[in-house]
């Protein structure tokens, strides 16, 4: 991509646009960088590398301007001022798309509703394992053209993809793509679910052959599109056998990469909890053997990973309580999941900032495991209009005062369970300072925001 010379406006200046900025720069384009906040975190940034920034509102000239607009991840393609800039002529694309366009190493890329991080982790670690070099990121950590400003060489990357990025991605080619599940997510910003499902399943519409597709079958939303894809499609599945794929058998991995072959992986070591988390060993095992690790490396890093920080993470055990940090719960099929994985019964947690799911969906799981609902924060009151009918359910002002209260009602042998299935924007920059703060609350430690 030769962008010499080429009029780009950056859109949004976190991390992923000040990435995008210097990329854009140091291929000698001139730069306009907007954001909407006075002071965005990437600024500084953006300014040193030599961007003229444009900061606390959208100018419309600078998007008249444009010959290219890259849009930051949190960025809504809607926005009217982007609509103007597409039908003017100006290619709009995301961070990510940009930095593929620059990227010569081959790339797994992993997408879904929920679990991305953990199979991005732990596919890289198991590549790792292997002796390549790797680097991880893209919604996960450090963008893409982060890595590439840094001029590093690497044998794979690893990325994670979430479905906004996807929308703003046109040439995107994984090696190995890897689809987790499809469950109801940010229905703020798409239509429906079939919108949703259709942005997911877009990172394989350029694979063709040689490429390999892992695709979860137990998932009917992903297991409906799976004949659609141009790529070789490995399947998973909890109950088998699944060929070409791999199927979980109480403790073991079994992976058939051709029909009538196979081989075990143990998970017996694993420290991730849960039936779900099987499931996403056993995607990573899959997409890290489609890139030629050997099985002793991927079952190296299946025995030494230690998991990701507000994932599920047992944060503290006190008087037979165990209190469980699953601050990444941001939607309601993670909260289901992360029921299903404890099997304990539970006092859970819920609230935030809503992202238009039904909490009634969690009927079954609140049934069977919750004795106690908790609802905090922005939605506290939505959320408890919509679970009170299936178990006692009360609300809380904040996260603060529902530890609180936990605190005080929570039995022996009982989980207290953060898995809010929101957003954390109410109240917090980010799932992972939400949760940071409640492990200061279960351990009686100052916090500061």
């Amino acid at each position: 991509m030769n962008l010499r010379g080429k009029k780009i406006l950056v859109v949004g200046l976190g991390s992923s646009g000040a990435a995008a900025a210097r990329l854009c720069l140091k291929h000698g384009a001139q730069v306009i960088a907007t954001d909407q906040a006075p002071g965005p975190s990437g600024a500084a940034a953006a300014r040193e590398a030599g961007a003229e920034l444009h900061l606390g509102g959208h100018r419309p000239q600078d998007f008249a301007w444009a010959e290219i607009v890259v849009l930051s991840p949190g960025v809504d393609q809607r926005l009217p001022e982007v609509r103007a800039s597409v039908e003017r002529g100006a290619e709009v694309i995301g961070e990510l798309e940009l930095g593929w366009r620059f990227l010569n190493a081959p790339s797994v890329m992993i997408t879904g509703t929920n679990g991305k991080s953990t199979v991005t982790s732990l596919v890289g670690s198991m590549l790792a394992q292997a002796g390549k070099r790797v680097f991880v990121g893209g919604n996960l950590g450090t963008p893409l053209c982060d890595f590439l400003n840094r001029g590093e060489e690497v044998d794979w990357v690893v990325l994670e993809v979430s479905s906004f990025q996807l929308d703003t991605a046109s040439s995107l080619r994984p090696k190995v793509g890897v689809l987790l599940n499809i469950s109801p997510d940010h229905l703020d910003r798409y239509r429906d679910l079939e919108e949703y499902a259709a942005s997911k399943y877009s990172l394989f519409k350029n694979q063709g052959a040689g490429d390999v597709a892992v695709l979860c079958l137990d998932d009917p939303e992903v297991a409906a599109r799976a004949e659609a894809c141009p790529a070789l499609v490995w399947g998973y599945a909890a109950r088998g056998p699944v060929e070409p794929g791999g199927w979980l058998m109480d403790d073991d991995l079994i992976i058939a990469a051709q029909a009538g072959t196979g081989l075990k992986l143990s998970v017996k070591a694993s420290k991730l909890h849960g039936r779900f988390n099987r499931l996403n060993i056993l995607a990573a095992s899959l997409a890290s053997l489609a890139a030629g690790a050997p099985v002793s490396a991927v079952q190296d890093a299946i025995d030494t990973f230690q998991g990701l920080p507000h994932r599920l993470e047992l944060v503290e055990r006190r008087d037979g309580v165990f209190w469980f940090d699953d601050s990444k719960g941001t939607n309601v099929g993670a909260v289901a999941a992360a029921l299903e994985a404890l099997e304990l019964s539970a006092i859970l947690l819920l609230g935030g900032r809503d992202k238009e799911g039904s909490f009634a969906d969690l009927a079954p799981q609140i049934k069977k495991y919750v004795r106690r609902v908790i609802c905090f924060g922005e939605a506290g009151p939505s959320i408890h209009g919509q679970v009170k009918g299936l178990v006692e359910s009360r609300l809380a002002a904040d996260l603060a005062e529902a530890v609180a209260i936990a605190r005080q009602e929570a039995q022996a042998g009982e989980a207290v369970l953060l898995s809010p299935g929101c957003a954390s924007f109410d109240a917090y920059t980010g799932y992972a300072q939400r949760g940071e703060h409640f492990q200061a609350l279960v351990k009686g430690q100052p916090w500061k925001s």
